[in-house]
């Protein structure tokens, strides 16, 4: 396309030729002719007369540079607009395989690409050009929204309800029973049966091999627009806000509840019922026992403020040299005292 309009596309204001041609996004090391890069590094930036690329994309214009520039409030937002601008596919159904297991009651959409060896279950509502690749098991009384893709060997269980435009990826399990048992007066334990189901909205996407419990009772909801990374457990009856994005070997226990727009980094985990507020970021490992504010920025095993967590890094990697110092110390006021002693005979 030109870069007029992928300008319009990206949001961003054009200096240089509107009608020059770009057929790819790419990195700044790869980028060539063709090509449209994003320059936000401070590093890339000393080096942007070295590029070849077509177009660069930048956070403010450069007026050393002759090239084309294509200036964005946020640079790399823009390009990520960009690579999808010039390489999102566009949705062409494959229809339904031969092979198809499909249960009485059950509703197929238009325009549908379903692979081999995949097996619905009875009254399912399946909508408009909704992908289903190899393996994928979809259980009784489930609906999926028009758009959605569910990559090979996803698993959902009974009664789940997903929206449209959502991306579930290769191995991930929806609905599964959450971890929920009692002891008996042997000692043995008795499963809490789980009752509810896993509702996820519209524009959300789940990672390889993820895990999202069904409610014990209620459901366990994963708002609008939720970004799962791989390998991510969410138990049963929590709820994750709007927009908020969970990297890789996160896992919430029973009933956590998230805001909107909140980060949480890899590795994070989540007691039981705790409440997480709008807009707050749990920083890597991050071991939440209470509930956090919203906006705060947490960080530490237990949690606390990122800012007090650092300053108590500092000391902790500083207690070899101090236990050394109190040695020291504790040697020489022995020695005073000593001398105290003989002197005062």
């Amino acid at each position: 396309m030109t870069l007029a309009e992928l300008a319009r596309l990206i949001k961003a204001d054009l200096i240089g030729h509107p009608d020059a041609q770009v057929m790819r996004a790419r990195p700044f090391e790869m980028a060539e002719q063709g090509d449209v890069t994003l320059a936000l590094d401070p590093v890339y930036l000393a080096r942007i007369r070295e590029s070849q690329a077509t177009a660069i994309i930048v956070s403010a214009s450069l007026t050393e540079y002759s090239g084309n520039l294509l200036v964005a409030r946020d640079a790399k937002l823009a390009f990520a607009r960009a690579i999808a601008a010039l390489h999102q596919s566009v949705h062409k159904p494959i229809g339904v395989s031969s092979d198809l297991m499909v249960g009485q009651g059950t509703v197929l959409g238009k325009d549908l690409s379903i692979y081999p060896r995949v097996t619905i279950g009875r009254d399912v509502v399946i909508g408009d050009r909704v992908t289903l690749h190899p393996g994928v098991v979809i259980g009784d009384r489930c609906q999926i929204g028009d758009d959605s893709t569910m990559h090979s060997n996803v698993s959902v269980y009974d009664d789940c309800e997903i929206g449209r435009r959502v991306v579930i990826h290769a191995g991930a399990v929806i609905g599964a029973e959450g971890f929920g048992f009692v002891p008996d007066e042997q000692g043995h334990q008795v499963k809490l049966l789980q009752l509810g189901r896993v509702r996820i909205e519209d524009d959300c996407e789940i990672g390889a091999n993820s895990a999202i419990d069904r409610g014990g009772f209620g459901d366990t909801v994963l708002r609008r627009g939720v970004k799962l990374d791989n390998l991510v457990q969410v138990g049963h009856n929590c709820e994750i806000g709007e927009d908020t994005v969970v990297a890789a070997l996160a896992g919430f226990s029973g009933g956590t509840k998230v805001g909107r727009g909140c980060v949480v980094a890899g590795q994070v985990g989540t007691n039981q019922h705790t409440r997480i507020g709008d807009g707050a970021t749990l920083t890597g490992r991050t071991a939440v026992t209470k509930n956090v504010k919203a906006g705060a920025v947490m960080a530490g095993m237990p949690a606390q403020d990122y800012n007090a967590w650092r300053r108590s890094q500092v000391i902790y990697s500083n207690l070899p040299k101090m236990a050394d110092r109190l040695k020291r110390l504790e040697r020489i006021v022995e020695e005073l005292i000593k001398d105290f002693r003989k002197d005062s005979q």
